[in-house]
């Protein structure tokens, strides 16, 4: 007699198949292109080599976290390295900049000559707003945010894209249906991403529900992973600025799913089932391209599977047999605009009706959900209050 396993992997191929998908995965979807621009590196040295013997153009970044850490933040950096090999455009930095201190950050790159200012966190959002109104002589790209104006480049990513297919896998890898999530309410879209990984979750358990536990610092994401832990969750599922969570879920031997790159490192993983990311090399790089042939203008852009930004890994060891097959299932639709993760009928955590079954809920409304879907439960928020006592004096971070 067939197990439980393979009849969900029989019935979720058949969904699949169903809906017209086919097929693998096959392999990462590649951010070499992720910007929608066809950028490579041939493309940055002709515009580089163009170039007349001007004084260079300068961009400066500013950076919520910590940039030398093995995380969100630091994989950020990284992106702006890669992008600025293809490019000559000079970029530098300042790290962990608090709200607060963040127009004194501005001000400081404004002094070291940069002409282009990137904010790489979305806690930035309405202070950098304010603060472009003073600085019309800067240009300013905003991550985290479709809001733009003339000094203002708005880009963001559909990251819970990723994160539904990440709650399929995490469901099917389970084995008492209930998953956890520890997630950081600092990153980009928290509530659609958990909302996202309850409905892919739902692909595989109708019945299944997702543990959701809110932690930032490290010894927050230690208390949130062993409350989930401890609550029975077989299975975690990473959103967090470090990586201290799929480190605790690796010692504590719990299989996971992490948001952040590990194309170099998996095999270090042994309890990983898989991870999603997000990857802007190419986006800086157009954005570099625009600056120097002085073509740049506050333009919004949205990161998705489709254009590469968005991407998703091959399942991978630790994963159980027949979770490619239905991760390769699941991506092309994802893909190709053709799983609608937010349609349909759709029910609030007390089960009232938010959308009725005909309704297509749109995107602005995706970005600002504030509740949350049948399915999942709040565990608890982990956050201590942080008080910001130090003063800053910052230093500009050059390659």
């Amino acid at each position: 007699m067939a197990s439980k396993w393979h009849k969900a992997l029989a019935a979720l191929l058949a969904l699949c198949m169903t809906a017209g998908i086919a097929g693998c995965s096959g392999g990462e979807s590649s951010g070499s292109e992720g910007a929608g621009t066809g950028e490579t590196a041939q493309t940055g040295q002709t515009a580089e080599t163009s170039e007349t013997e001007s004084e260079p153009v300068k961009a400066g970044y500013i950076f919520h976290g910590d940039a030398a850490e093995d995380g969100f933040t630091g994989e950020m950096n990284s992106q702006r390295i890669l992008a600025g090999t293809h490019s000559s455009v000079e970029t530098m930095y300042i790290d962990n900049v608090s709200i607060s201190d963040f127009e004194k950050a501005v001000n400081t790159l404004a002094d070291a000559g940069c002409t282009y200012i990137i904010s790489q966190s979305p806690v930035y959002t309405n202070i950098l707003a304010s603060t472009a109104g003073k600085y019309m002589n800067i240009n300013f790209i905003a991550y985290g945010t479709t809001v733009r104006s003339a000094n203002i480049a708005a880009y963001t990513e559909e990251v819970f894209q990723g994160a539904y297919i990440a709650g399929m896998a995490a469901a099917y890898n389970s084995h008492n249906e209930k998953i956890g999530v520890v997630a950081d309410t600092d990153l980009l879209y928290p509530i659609p991403l958990v909302n996202a990984a309850a409905l892919g979750m739902q692909l595989v358990y109708s019945d299944a529900e997702l543990v959701t536990a809110f932690a930032t610092a490290d010894d927050e994401i230690e208390t949130a992973v062993n409350a989930l832990k401890n609550d029975g969750c077989d299975v975690i599922i990473c959103y967090t600025e470090s990586r201290r969570a799929a480190e605790l879920c690796e010692q504590k031997s719990i299989k996971f799913i992490d948001s952040i790159d590990h194309s170099a490192d998996a095999a270090d993983y042994k309890n990983m089932l898989m991870y999603f990311c997000c990857r802007r090399d190419s986006y800086f790089l157009s954005e570099y391209k625009k600056m120097t042939m002085d073509t740049w203008e506050g333009d919004t852009f949205t990161g998705t599977m489709a254009n590469g930004a968005v991407t998703v890994s091959d399942a991978l060891p630790a994963a159980k047999d027949g979770t490619q097959k239905i991760i390769g299932a699941l991506v092309p639709k994802v893909t190709g605009g053709l799983a609608y993760i937010f349609n349909g009928e759709l029910k609030d955590i007390n089960g009232n009706v938010k959308y009725l079954k005909g309704d297509y809920m749109q995107t602005t409304e995706i970005y600002n959900m504030d509740w949350y879907v049948y399915g999942v439960r709040l565990l608890g928020n982990y956050r201590q209050p942080v008080t910001d006592l130090v003063e800053n004096t910052f230093e500009i971070h050059y390659d």
